[in-house]
């Protein structure tokens, strides 16, 4: 079972999409709150982590209502490893999904966060999705821990579509 009660199924064709994060840390924006810092740390390092999901834009679920299939939980790598800068910056990290090719493209992911402090998500960016290339999804909003959410926080892919490829 999985951090979203999505069923981690043995999957036929599963492959690795390597993908970036950028965020900035509320320690950033919030004159060095090293208090939400370091809980976040410690937070990672108990396994309450920054998990992301990916999501069929394409492939129906039919277990919960032909809404887009849900591929395997991925984690922000080394965000306890990251010393933040004193000053407000970007910061990025690595995450790595395994999919499924049989969903489709992902076009939607969930993202959750198990840590004290929020933290202000700009992007993923996904950087070679088969059939399609890169995935851009742009978030510009905050991510705040789990507990102050009922509902699990979803963004979307940023793309274009032309009348003539829908």
């Amino acid at each position: 079972m999985s951090c979203f009660g999505a069923k981690d199924d043995k999957d036929e064709k599963v492959i690795k999409i390597k993908g970036k994060v950028a965020l900035m840390k509320r320690n950033l924006l919030d004159f060095n709150d090293f208090g939400a810092s370091m809980l976040d740390r410690a937070h990672e390092l108990f396994g309450c982590k920054v998990c992301l999901q990916l999501i069929s834009s394409d492939v129906g679920d039919p277990e919960n209502e032909m809404r887009g299939k849900v591929g395997k939980e991925a984690y922000l790598e080394n965000w306890s490893c990251r010393i933040s800068p004193i000053t407000a910056e970007t910061v990025e990290f690595d995450v790595t999904f395994e999919w499924d090719e049989s969903f489709g493209h992902p076009g939607a992911f969930f993202i959750k966060n198990n840590h004290h402090g929020e933290f202000f998500l700009k992007t993923l960016i996904l950087e070679d999705v088969p059939g399609s290339g890169p995935a851009h999804f742009v978030c510009n909003s905050w991510v705040y821990p789990t507990k102050c959410y009922k509902y699990t926080r979803i963004f979307f892919v940023n793309q274009s579509y032309l009348t003539s490829s829908i």
